[in-house]
């Protein structure tokens, strides 16, 4: 039976970046949308500023058509393409208005939550081309977000997060029973979905934080922006993680620790005390590029700052091991945090990519180009001039440093060229087939991405 795969910059200043196609086929992506231009009447970037930092194409990628199941309404993907690697194939595989995040079943289903939509949706997949039957697993929820599956004592469980609880419930044959609440009155509101990961009998789960970038979280009960575990039986709840603005996804690593997601502050003052003049102000072109986005490892004690420290790209265009720098307004000295001191990011994404979906592919099944790494599936800004566009990436794996290497872009396609968007990908796990099912709560519609043999 098929498993579940989902647990639970000192850079010399260059032009002003303006809005252009990002893609075309064979080129490297960058994913802001934008390139620099040669303009001489536009100000400089200030010096502590880097440049827009761009992934690079995972490989060659060009405008696959998408096809339709038998019996799937396409909606909004209709006569649309997305920009994939040579040889891969598209399909609108399902119709789930709100499909947010996504999990195997042992008996070869998909669960895809529908956040503010209440439910959970049941994908059983049906031979002959046709799409999979699509069934209400649950109803009447509060904001579900995250669902992962586990097994204990030979009983299938589903674990789900909610506003402001985590539920369980027995799973077996396409129906749940047995519903007991694991965790209640966990904050809600601000950001406030909660992804779950499980292990070893362990829930992990994320509290955002209810501002952009406000120290109160830190100080308010139950403490916001962290990442904690319970057990599945509701007892030995604590902190892993503080000062974690919003973590999205949670995943375990190839070595068994858990990495998160997360979508960092937005408008943030420039940082650098340089000869720009401008620190602690606003300065678009610094906000645009600023602070990037993290796929963090969480371990017991890990601080990663929020909204004390930025991290800070200087000197580290491919988005590796990142250090931090104080936030001129909430730490302007380093009394509140020591940022040198804190554990460094493993990976950056480029500012405002919103990371919703994470998961790690080691034992899915996908080609070995695949098969040792992690998918990351970036929303795309809600407030970025140009827009941020949404994207699926893979970062491969490094047993060596037990690391993630710099991310590289497998999917685009869901942002026309003048920014606005038909589609929005949220989640990308690896199906028992050995495709990639990437869910859309915009067009309402989950893909079967298939690589080609």
């Amino acid at each position: 039976m098929p498993p579940s795969f989902r647990h639970a910059a000192g850079v010399r200043p260059k032009p002003r970046i303006a809005a252009a196609a990002a893609l075309a086929a064979g080129l490297v992506l960058a994913l802001s949308a934008c390139t620099a231009t040669n303009d001489s009447s536009d100000p400089p970037l200030p010096a502590g500023a880097s440049t827009a930092p761009t992934l690079q194409a995972f490989s060659e990628l060009s405008p696959v058509p998408l096809s339709t199941a038998r019996g799937v309404a396409a909606g909004a993907a209709a006569g649309r393409s997305l920009n994939l690697p040579r040889g891969w194939s598209a399909e609108v595989w399902a119709a789930v208005p709100g499909a947010r995040l996504a999990a195997w079943t042992p008996d070869g289903r998909l669960v895809v939550s529908t956040g503010r939509g209440g439910s959970l949706m049941l994908l059983t997949p049906q031979p002959d081309g046709r799409g999979p039957a699509v069934t209400t697993l649950l109803d009447g929820l509060d904001n579900p977000q995250g669902v992962a599956l586990t097994t204990q004592q030979g009983r299938d469980i589903i674990v789900v997060g909610e506003e402001t609880r985590l539920v369980a419930w027995d799973y077996a044959g396409g129906a749940v029973t047995n519903r007991r609440v694991i965790l209640d009155g966990l904050p809600g509101g601000g950001h406030g979905s909660k992804m779950v990961a499980v292990r070893d009998g362990q829930v992990f789960y994320n509290v955002g934080s209810a501002t952009n970038s406000d120290a109160v979280d830190r100080t308010s009960t139950p403490q916001r922006a962290t990442i904690a575990q319970v057990g599945l039986d509701g007892t030995g709840n604590r902190t892993l993680a503080t000062g974690v603005r919003n973590g999205e996804g949670l995943s375990f690593a190839p070595d068994g620790t858990l990495f998160a997601a997360i979508n960092q502050a937005d408008n943030q003052p420039y940082p650098f005390r340089d000869a720009s003049g401008q620190y602690g102000e606003t300065v678009p072109e610094y906000v645009n590029e600023n602070p990037v986005d993290q796929i963090s490892r969480i371990t017991a004690g890990t601080e990663l700052g929020w909204p004390y420290c930025l991290p800070d790209i200087r000197g580290h265009d491919d988005l590796t091991d990142l250090g931090y720098v104080d936030h001129p307004v909430t730490n302007p000295n380093g009394d509140e945090l020591d940022c040198a001191g804190i554990d460094r990011t493993p990976l950056g994404l480029p500012a405002h990519s919103a990371p919703v979906g994470f998961v790690f592919t080691n034992g899915s099944g996908l080609p070995d180009a695949l098969a040792d790494g992690a998918l990351i599936t970036a929303h795309g800004s809600w407030n970025r001039k140009p827009p941020r566009e949404p994207y699926v990436a893979y970062s491969a794996w490094d047993a060596g440093s037990k690391s993630l290497t710099p991310a590289k872009v497998l999917v685009t396609g869901f942002q026309n060229a003048d920014g606005t968007r038909w589609g929005r990908c949220v989640d990308a796990v690896p199906g028992p087939d050995a495709s990639i099912y990437v869910t859309d709560d915009a067009a309402g519609l989950v893909y079967r991405l298939t690589p080609g043999r």
